[in-house]
């Protein structure tokens, strides 16, 4: 082992920042308990680190008590999620994803006009179940992949648009597009492609990490969409790639005969954990090279009700 290339961008996007910042500041703010709608992120990390400060992580409703406060998670929620909290008298902050929201309002614009909404996305994600909860049943049809392109069956050909989960493989999601606009000619594309910059930008980076590296280690957790994306993207390009919770995970038959390793970390990944796996291959002698893909410099604004108060 020689060398090892840590490439960026990596890691926390502007939208897991912001995420993070607002429950931090919550917790600031009002103390514990805070109730969070499923996990802040998906970062098996994070997610115990909010625990041990007095963050709730719920799936129902049912399970906040009256007048609590809560925080929407990155993914975001359906309406439904927004009329219980009210029913409840919560106090509630909304962490979803500025680019998240985009594809709720371009939902709910769609539905309005008339159009029938094909969205590419994974069935029992968070964030499809919160942007679909936005229109009725029968005005959209989920599509997981290729095979399933080919074989749906909308109800009209002329008002269709297609939108996306914004974590999805870019190129996949080309070709899954490429299919529908070839069956569908009058098929509709929202002004901005859905998947978001940071998802484009982390896969566009390992693209090129991969024409550098004999193997790719991707820190995330398994439920994170992104990050399986960014180890798909490097065994695509025939390179081996990990998908690593943090430096425990890596494997010494992986690595011993290995000369040069790219590191990479998914958007829900905080840097302490590239840190570790950095300092794991420094101790072994190996030297660290920097390569930078793209610069990103994308932050979004904080809640209204947190930034009324000063925060």
């Amino acid at each position: 082992m020689k060398e090892i290339y840590l490439v960026s961008p990596r890691g926390f996007c502007g939208g897991v920042r912001r995420a993070v910042t607002i429950l931090d500041e919550v917790l600031k703010k009002h103390g514990s308990p805070v109730y969070v709608k499923h996990h802040l992120l998906h970062n098996k990390h994070i997610i115990a680190d909010f625990k041990k400060k007095g963050v709730i992580f719920i799936e129902e409703m049912a399970d906040i008590p009256n007048e609590s406060v809560m925080v929407i998670s990155a993914h975001g929620s359906s309406p439904d999620v927004y009329n219980q909290a009210k029913e409840k008298k919560l106090i509630v902050y909304d962490a979803t994803c500025p680019l998240v929201i985009k594809v709720h309002l371009e939902a709910k614009r769609y539905e309005k006009e008339g159009y029938f909404i094909i969205y590419i996305g994974h069935k029992n994600h968070p964030e499809p179940k919160g942007v679909l909860g936005e229109v009725k049943k029968d005005s959209f049809v989920l599509v997981q992949n290729l095979q399933e392109a080919i074989k749906v069956t909308p109800p009209q050909e002329k008002k269709i648009v297609i939108l996306s989960q914004t974590t999805l493989s870019f190129d996949e999601t080309k070709k899954t597009i490429a299919v529908l606009k070839k069956r569908f000619p009058d098929l509709l594309l929202p002004p901005v492609f859905d998947i978001c910059y940071a998802t484009q930008n982390r896969q566009r980076a390992v693209k090129e990490l991969s024409k550098k590296v004999n193997l790719i280690l991707v820190i995330g957790s398994k439920e994170s969409s992104n990050s399986n994306r960014l180890k798909e993207v490097g065994e695509k390009k025939g390179v081996k790639s990990y998908l690593i919770n943090d430096v425990s995970k890596i494997k010494k038959e992986w690595i011993e005969k290995t000369e040069t390793i790219g590191v990479t970390a998914g958007a829900s990944a905080p840097d302490y954990l590239v840190d570790e796996v950095i300092d794991f291959f420094k101790r072994k002698g190996a030297s660290i090279k920097k390569l930078e893909v793209i610069k990103e410099n994308i932050s979004f604004p904080l809640p209204a009700n947190l930034k009324q108060n000063n925060i």
